[in-house]
């Protein structure tokens, strides 16, 4: 009895003094990341403090320091580098550490080479600053080990809280490290694009905003007709004209407003020419709503107005009642302008147009001039 007690206390001293021989010596690199150096300390300490609660042995940063002093820019960051460190120190994992602060948290990465094997593994997490000793040391537990970080979710990204254990679970089924990882939710849906299903005669198409879609600059030239319903006392000839114009338009908004400048004059008729700008607000009166989106054909109407210079003729000799005789070449005279517009889009990239009853209004010394008329024209969008 005497010899078997004495075997026993043998054996357990053997085994009390064996411990610290046989635990993992671990050479903790310098942390790094973020400006903040006392959290880096902070940090590199924490890991320390987790190694040791842990079982294992921190090689002493003395014996770190002298091993970085061979590595070519002092910073070991890549296999061959921690195989030389573990070299040097004699340690079995060496341990690189990454932590980036915030305001109540710091993400944490840690990154391990296993000397016997040269595998190198990394975890990151965030870890909230009132819990971070019990945090690192997860992200220890897992990651030091000969097996590695093996399959399946790590313990702070399953369903339990971090820091307690899962509990068992029911009799045949899947233990938690043969479970597959729960699927990430996926973002939230997106809402319903705003688009116009628009009834192009030269093939439907999906555009937004229904007037322009899309395509905001328009150049359009057009021919017409106009009549004087008013004019300056002597005038003689015939009132009526042929006349064309050019535009430049842009749609500024997606609610059909178009601002615009151009000019045109008198093909046939008395000579007489102008430029202009001014806006015009054109709606789609067949625009309704279906399924989330649009629907319309592609008919614009709507009001505008223009303001500019009218150019006229002279036309030689004027005799006034008073037998006073005029005589000029060339007269310009403001003019004010309002028109209903018709838009047909043909497709995105064309469309027809017409100006109807072109009143323009020309104040002269003499009275004024009142036209009205209407053109038909064509454009592209660009």
């Amino acid at each position: 009895m005497i010899r078997r007690a004495l075997c026993c206390a043998a054996a357990s001293a053997l085994l009390v003094l064996a411990r610290p021989a046989l635990a993992d010596r671990v050479a903790v690199l310098p942390a790094r990341g973020g400006t903040d150096e006392a959290a880096r300390g902070a940090a590199q300490a924490e890991v320390a403090r987790g190694l040791v609660a842990l079982g294992h042995t921190p090689v002493q940063d003395s014996a770190v320091t002298a091993a970085l002093a061979g590595v070519a820019d002092g910073v070991a960051d890549t296999t061959d580098e921690y195989r030389a460190v573990s070299a040097q120190t004699g340690a079995d994992w060496v341990l690189a550490s990454t932590v980036e602060p915030a305001v109540t948290s710091a993400r944490v990465e840690l990154t391990a080479y296993l000397a016997s094997t040269g595998r190198v593994e990394s975890v990151a997490r965030e870890v909230d600053r009132g819990r971070s000793p019990e945090q690192t040391r997860e992200m220890l537990a897992v990651l030091l080990r000969p097996e590695g970080l093996g399959a399946g979710a790590l313990p702070w990204e399953r369903s339990a809280p971090a820091g307690l254990p899962l509990p068992p679970p029911p009799a045949g089924a899947a233990a938690p490290d043969q479970a597959a990882p729960p699927p990430l939710p996926g973002p939230p849906p997106s809402p319903p694009a705003r688009a116009v299903e628009m009834a192009y005669p030269l093939g439907p198409e999906r555009v937004w905003p229904a007037y322009s879609g899309g395509r905001r600059l328009a150049v359009t030239a057009s021919l017409g007709a106009a009549v004087a319903a008013a004019r300056l006392e002597g005038a003689s000839g015939s009132a009526a004209s042929l006349v064309g114009a050019a535009r430049v338009s842009y749609a500024v908004a997606d609610r059909g407003l178009e601002l615009f400048a151009g000019g045109g004059g008198n093909l046939v008729g008395p000579g007489a020419g102008w430029l202009e700008g001014g806006a015009r607000f054109l709606l789609t009166p067949s625009l309704t709503p279906e399924g989330g989106a649009y629907r319309a054909f592609p008919l614009h109407v709507g009001p505008s107005l223009l303001a500019g210079a009218f150019f006229r003729s002279g036309g030689g000799e004027v005799v006034r009642p008073g037998g006073a005789t005029y005589r000029g070449d060339l007269e310009v005279h403001p003019v004010l302008g309002a028109s209903l517009d018709v838009v047909l889009g043909l497709s995105r990239s064309a469309q027809l147009e017409a100006q109807l009853g072109n009143l323009r209004w020309v104040p002269t010394a003499d009275g004024s001039l009142l036209l009205l008329g209407a053109t038909l024209g064509a454009g592209l969008r660009f």
